[in-house]
């Protein structure tokens, strides 16, 4: 690479030089960045030039560091770039953007590349992204459109996606057969088993729903229209307490009401219960093998989250949950006679 005036660039590329290739695990010595800087820049700095860039950089608590040699550790000692976010916390990071479900597969690229730069040179993600990823590209427009709404205290209005046996994207029409058009009273943009959703109270009805921002588009912010009051709609007179709805909702399932369930459960699967519902959850009862637990949870989200482990567990109230399972296990045990 070829500098203009490489003097006065001099403390600009050292510290470049030091974010590429240092952290606290992998210091510099003074004879590594001149190296560094003549190979990469092709630049020559010397000894005394080097030595009060780097004392600079030291002075102005840009994130440059310097320690001394331990040899207890067999740590030489040297230069490097102190890092907010370590390799580690890094890899945590990436990982959530691969295995996200609602990020196109060009936008995780670009994010992962970002990330990439705020650690060192010889950091590696190691991780392939799956190409079969959602194809709305408008996920990033819309979530700001949104989070707009949501702190302004206005209205949202957005088309909705399905998707058809062509696997493609596709419009979801009206009566008329006109694009439909949802006017939604936005209120928290949620992350569930992966997918990113909307929580909003749509014009037509007096109920909180869901919707996949995946499958939302062409969104905007309808800043003449002020949204919904939560006190308007039962249940919610003291506004939402998003963890204990996030609890209470496992599979974000827009209908039915939260209700009392009491369950028993083979204890291994105790792990699998705290995993979904949290530390609310009660146990009593406890046998060797077994124990009770009593939730409150969503009663068509609890329908699904018991066909889903149903060898472990046994719903034991309400009864209206009972007979809904009873009707479901009928109905699948019809289809595999």
């Amino acid at each position: 690479m070829h500098i203009a005036n490489p003097k006065k660039m001099n403390i600009l590329l050292i510290l470049e030089v030091l974010k590429k290739h240092s952290d606290e695990n992998n210091k510099l010595s003074q004879r590594d960045i001149v190296d560094l800087l003549e190979r990469e820049y092709n630049i020559s700095v010397d000894r005394h030039t080097l030595k009060r860039n780097l004392d600079n950089l030291l002075d102005f608590h840009c994130g440059v560091e310097y320690a001394g040699r331990k040899k207890e550790y067999g740590d030489p000692g040297g230069w490097y770039f102190e890092r907010e976010i370590t390799d580690a916390e890094m890899r945590m990071l990436i990982d959530g953007l691969v295995f996200s479900k609602y990020i196109p597969y060009s936008e995780c690229k670009r994010l992962i590349k970002k990330l990439e730069k705020l650690s060192s040179i010889d950091f590696i993600s190691s991780q392939d992204i799956p190409e079969n990823r959602p194809e709305n590209k408008e996920i990033f427009l819309n979530i700001e459109e949104l989070l707009h709404a949501i702190s302004s205290g206005k209205k949202a209005a957005f088309n909705y996606l399905h998707y058809g046996v062509d696997k493609k994207p596709n419009l979801t029409l009206s009566k008329s057969g006109e694009p439909r058009r949802y006017i939604v009273s936005p209120y928290e943009i949620v992350i569930s088993n992966g997918h990113y959703y909307l929580i909003g109270i749509p014009d037509w009805v007096d109920r909180i729903y869901h919707f996949r921002l995946n499958s939302i588009c062409n969104t905007e912010v309808l800043r003449s229209e002020k949204r919904r009051s939560l006190k308007e709609i039962p249940g919610y007179e003291n506004g939402l307490d998003l963890a204990k709805y996030m609890k209470e909702h496992p599979y974000m399932m827009s209908s039915g009401e939260s209700v009392r369930v009491k369950f028993c459960l083979e204890k291994h699967a105790i792990g699998q219960v705290l995993d979904w519902f949290g530390k609310d959850v009660q146990f009593s009862d406890e046998s060797e093998e077994k124990v009770s637990a009593v939730i409150t949870v969503n009663e068509n989200a609890m329908l699904y989250w018991a066909l889903q482990y149903g060898l472990y567990v046994e719903v034991l109230e309400p009864e209206s949950l009972r007979e809904k399972l009873r009707n479901a296990v009928a109905k699948m045990t019809e289809k595999y006679k």
